[in-house]
């Protein structure tokens, strides 16, 4: 059963994509409609036209057919020319493996936070720092934390119902991005009974690991490292509810799981031990018709996440990461006249962690310390951390026809509260006496992990303090827009403003775009210019109320030849902040963007030429560091690093694109291409500018000799950003449409980065360094998707399923030089079982 989608508050003109009509521009107003599950609703994906021609759909069928074995639904746009995600995902190590969150991406040039990622509209996107902290290094840092990601809420693509990508000419209705524009809806309630349950997996068994060649080398005659071993389940349940003819609920769940194997340090007894990650969704969705023409939604989704990790360099140190929350929402729609929405909304990400509070390192000759062979040995943690984010938020729209268009406006209000805090002290403790000492010692306390009597005491102890840092701020956004056909001209005006009180700027973005109809029927061209402001982020707000560390000493009292260590005999030695991050009034980082686009009816399908250009400016960068004296809270004075963050980051993007989908009765075919060229001053807001871009240094380059700034200049960003990008898909339904089968193809190009070659050359008595080209391999990503129903009658349907990754068994980053772990992705097999009633 179709079920009118309206968990979308702004409603597409009925030309808007290429496959409905093909003509340009429009005004009438319908919602999208949505299959619930399967069925050829939309084809390879829908291409917008007209004003839309930035905007792509892909609907349940497509989503059901080419989704990956893994339930990420951003796998999902590598169909699409504008996305890029980073080249290093092929990497099979351990921690790569258990991370099962959504893979960060790039949108039409933008950085992998500058994004606007929401579910059924609701903002989940962190405001919390994500770059500083890799996905696996810090999970057992001190004080960093590795469970936020730019996209702070996720659902399984087994929810999803439809994607809708704003590439470029986007609507005034969205902002606080400068990348793109993504939203996920999940399905529809259905009007009748229904359920479902599937289960899916994969491990090692059913993966083949390949290694580079340059990882074979550097290895030279060593003995390769153990393969990485694994599993990986996905399993999930949803019934539907016709609760009466008016309302419809959907209750489903779902749960991914890997669980990985990992083996010690060779000190440690190199003994294997098991990690695991999980990520749950728990969702409640109703959607009941009040009258004819007005309609109540409401959602509920707990998403927690949880990924353990542990040094292999230690005992009794596993720290669990948490990640994912809550969202809800409440949503008033009306359609007539003049159709209106109004939606309240709450999301809750917890990004903090568990970990043991104290960190001790022992004499391994002692009877604590017997747990290695190193001199001390490390047992412990570094403490709990929290971490939250909650955001608030209120918005509305509202439509009428009026003269020859239709007039949309609509705001925004969100309010949102971050805050990280170690709710107890933790701390360090290390220095232990010397093992030549241990008849001396006696501990006044009793034994334990700091003193034990006849053997040892440590006698320095690092304090890590309790704190709170709290960080809110108002987010208010107001918007208008005009759409008019005139004759053969489209036109669509709009004007956003937006207001923060963490940054205080007042922040106008036009939009514009023109749409003129060809003389063939479904062509049309479409000119855009818009501005697109981006979101401030609070990592620096956060850091700042960090306080200072603390080192505490004892030296024990002696006498009669014994000394006793009492826990009150530690003493302050000093205290410091070493790094100190300070947030400023700064401007909000903007993107100017020029597109056009081609849209056409061409050989049976539909075919969008579009060009891209982007200049972004003010974006958020760390400021030099200034080194400052400040008085500690002891008297007593420091030397700080304080890092500012500043305007002075800049990126630009050119880009050209080029995509034909068609369908051939039950065959749907897409294939696309995009030429681009990004660079960008830092990789993130946490980096500093980088200083090659300036630096007059004169190096040799292929002979002649040349600066830095001028060779910086000819560099494009090195991931995210591969020049040529190509992209097939297949889906085929066969045998009466029990058997579907998706093959897709994703075709990275290589390029070539001017790089310090580590050599140096004399040219007229001066030495040089030497820099030239280092090339950067092509990589091909072929998958396939397979799903037959195995049983098909009445009590419903029973689906085998497997999806197989890498299907040619390439090496996914031929150039990479690991030997701790060498392994990367093959061919590797997702296998599952689906039914449906």
């Amino acid at each position: 059963m179709r079920v009118l989608l309206l968990g979308s508050a702004l409603a597409a003109p009925a030309n808007a994509f290429a496959q409905d009509t093909g003509t340009a521009g429009g005004t009438e107003q319908v919602l999208p409609e949505v299959v619930a599950e399967g069925g050829q609703d939309g084809g390879a994906y829908l291409m917008g036209t007209g004003a839309d021609a930035g905007t792509t759909r892909i609907t349940a069928g497509e989503i059901r057919a080419r989704a990956a074995g893994s339930g990420d639904a951003n796998q999902l746009l590598k169909a699409l020319p504008t996305v890029q995600f980073s080249r290093d995902e092929g990497l099979a190590t351990r921690e790569n493996i258990q991370d099962i969150r959504p893979a960060d991406l790039s949108i039409s040039g933008g950085r992998y936070y500058e994004n606007l990622i929401t579910i059924d509209g609701i903002d989940a996107n962190a405001r919390v720092d994500i770059t500083g902290t890799s996905r696996t290094s810090n999970a057992l840092a001190a004080y960093e934390l590795a469970g936020a990601t730019a996209q702070s809420i996720w659902v399984d693509t087994n929810l999803v119902g439809e994607v809708t990508l704003r590439d470029s000419n986007v609507s005034a209705e969205y902002g606080r991005f400068t990348g793109g524009a993504l939203d996920i809806k999940t399905r529809a309630p259905k009007r009748e009974w229904g359920a479902s349950a599937n289960v899916s997996y994969t491990s090692d068994a059913l993966t083949h690991y390949r290694v580079s060649p340059a990882s074979r080398a550097a290895l030279a005659d060593d003995e390769m490292p153990a393969r990485p071993s694994f599993e990986k389940w996905r399993y999930g349940v949803s019934l539907d509810v016709p609760v009466n003819p008016n309302i419809g609920l959907l209750l489903a769940y779902n749960r991914s799981t890997a669980n990985v194997v990992y083996t010690r340090g060779a000190a440690y007894g190199a003994t294997t031990f098991g990690q695991s990650s999980t990520s749950d969704n728990f969702m409640a969705k109703m959607e009941a018709d009040l009258t004819g023409d007005l309609t109540l939604s409401g959602q509920f989704v707990y998403s927690p996440y949880r990924s353990e990790a542990a040094s292999a360099n230690g005992v009794a140190n596993e720290v669990v990461s948490r990640g994912g929350g809550i969202t809800s929402q409440l949503r008033l729609a009306h359609s007539g006249a003049s159709d209106w929405s109004l939606s309240a909304n709450l999301t809750h990400s917890d990004t903090g962690r568990d970990a043991s509070p104290f960190n001790y390192s022992v004499p391994s000759w002692s009877t604590n310390g017997s747990v290695c062979s190193n001199t001390n040995c490390t047992i412990g943690g570094f403490g709990d951390i929290d971490q939250t984010q909650d955001v608030y938020n209120l918005n509305g729209r509202w439509s009428r026809p009026i003269g020859p268009g239709t007039l949309a406006m609509g705001f925004d209000y969100q309010h949102i509260e971050a805050m990280r805090s170690r709710p107890v002290d933790g701390g360090a403790y290390s220095r232990g006496t010397s093992q030549s000492a241990t008849a001396a010692i006696v501990c006044a306390d009793g034994n334990s992990l700091t003193c034990v009597t006849g053997e040892y005491a440590l006698t320095q102890f690092a304090l890590y303090s309790a704190y709170r840092a709290e960080v809110a701020l108002d987010s208010v956004a107001g918007w208008a827009e005009y759409s008019a056909r005139l004759g053969a001209f489209s036109l669509r005006g709009g004007l956003r403003y937006d207001y923060e009180s963490f940054l205080g700027n007042h922040n106008f973005a036009p939009r514009l775009s023109a749409s003129y109809a060809l003389p063939w029927d479904g062509w049309s061209v479409t000119l855009g210019a818009n501005r697109y402001y981006g979101r401030s982020m609070l990592a620096y707000a956060l850091r700042e109320q960090y306080p200072a560390s603390a080192t505490y000493l004892r030296t024990g009292t002696s006498s009669g030849g014994l000394t006793t260590y009492a826990d009150t005999d530690w003493y302050l030695s000093s205290m410091s902040y070493s790094t100190s991050y300070s947030g400023s009034k700064t401007k909000t980082p903007y993107s100017d963007e020029l597109s056009a686009t081609l849209s056409a009816r061409i050989l049976g399908g539909n075919l969008r030429v579009k060009g891209i250009y982007r200049e972004g400016k003010d974006e958020f960068v760390r400021a030099a560091g200034e080194r400052e004296t400040i008085t500690l809270p002891n008297g007593k004075t420091s030397t700080v690093t304080r890092f500012v963050v500043t305007n002075t980051g800049f990126s630009s993007y050119r880009g050209a694109s080029v995509e034909w989908t068609r369908r051939f009765g039950k065959h749907d075919f897409a294939i696309n291409t995009n030429f681009s060229k990004t660079k960008s001053s830092n990789d993130n807001y946490l980096d500093a500018i980088d200083s090659e871009l300036f630096d007059d240094t004169p190096v040799l380059f292929q002979g002649n000799v040349t600066t830095l700034a001028e060779l910086s200049a000819l560099n494009q960003r090195d991931d995210m950003a591969a020049p040529l990008i190509i992209n097939a898909t297949w889906t085929a339904r066969w045998r009466d449409e029990r058997l579907t089968t998706n093959v897709n193809l994703r075709y990275r190009s290589g390029f070539d980065q001017i790089e310090d070659t580590g050599e140096s050359q004399t040219v007229d008595g001066t030495a040089y360094d030497v820099y030239d080209y280092i090339h950067y391999p092509k990589a091909i990503d072929v998958n396939l998707n397979a799903q037959f129903e195995v049983i098909r009658s009445a009590m419903g349907v029973l689906t085998a399923e497997t999806r197989i990754a890498n299907l040619l068994d390439r090496i996914p980053s031929p150039n990479s030089v690991a030997t701790t772990q060498p392994y990367q992705f093959g061919r590797s097999f997702w296998v599952g079982l689906n039914y449906r009633f």
